[in-house]
């Protein structure tokens, strides 16, 4: 599915080009965020690029880790049977901008993946996908359905028991959940209720 592929392009990529990611849950870092505002402004003003950007990369990496955890707090429950990870939040900022939340979840042989993308050039490609009926009514094994009030993209193919379903929320948010040896499409479905999608609204603003 092409809004697979660009999530986790754009996933992979940050994971290969940052250590940035964290467990949520972990020992918070302590707030020093406008102290290094004000290094970075006073490097700024004093013509010392990289003390600015070593600052402003410090303010960023606290303000994912604040950001991340609210997020994590809306990610889908395990279903029944079902264990779950901690969520992990990831910038992405060498992929064009942004955040990633994940939570991964097992039972048995079975696998789902729940993403959280905000503010990704892969949320504007799956908003064009999904306001593109023409573009997904040709891929094989795909439909809309509806998560509470907001339309979904599903793939599922019951030969290999894989799939996903994405949705977007507003302009920012981008929502995937995908699994592998699932006993059928409903699965995702579920797991897509889960989701606090009003909760994550009021986080990701307008």
């Amino acid at each position: 599915m092409a809004v697979k592929r660009v999530v986790m392009a754009l996933v992979l990529a940050a994971w290969a080009g940052t250590s940035m990611a964290i467990a949520v849950g972990a020992a918070a870092a302590a707030d020093d965020v406008p102290a290094r505002l004000d290094a970075a402004k006073a490097a700024w003003a004093r013509g010392d690029l990289p003390r600015t950007a070593r600052e402003l990369d410090a303010v960023l990496t606290q303000v994912h880790e604040r950001l991340g955890r609210a997020f994590a707090e809306t990610m889908p429950p395990p279903p029944p049977g079902w264990t779950a990870e901690k969520p992990e939040v990831q910038g992405l900022g060498q992929v064009g901008g942004g955040l990633s939340v994940s939570r991964a979840y097992t039972h048995n042989e079975s696998t789902l993946n729940a993403s959280l993308i905000l503010d990704s050039p892969a949320v504007e490609a799956a908003a064009a996908l999904l306001a593109n009926p023409a573009a997904t009514a040709a891929q094989p094994n795909v439909k809309r359905v509806k998560v509470g009030a907001d339309e979904a993209l599903m793939r599922y193919d019951p030969i290999t028991r894989s799939g996903e379903i994405t949705l977007v929320l507003g302009t920012r948010v981008l929502l995937e959940i995908e699994g592998d040896g699932l006993s059928a499409a409903d699965v995702l479905v579920e797991g897509a209720k889960g989701w606090n999608t009003a909760r994550i609204r009021s986080l990701a603003g307008p």
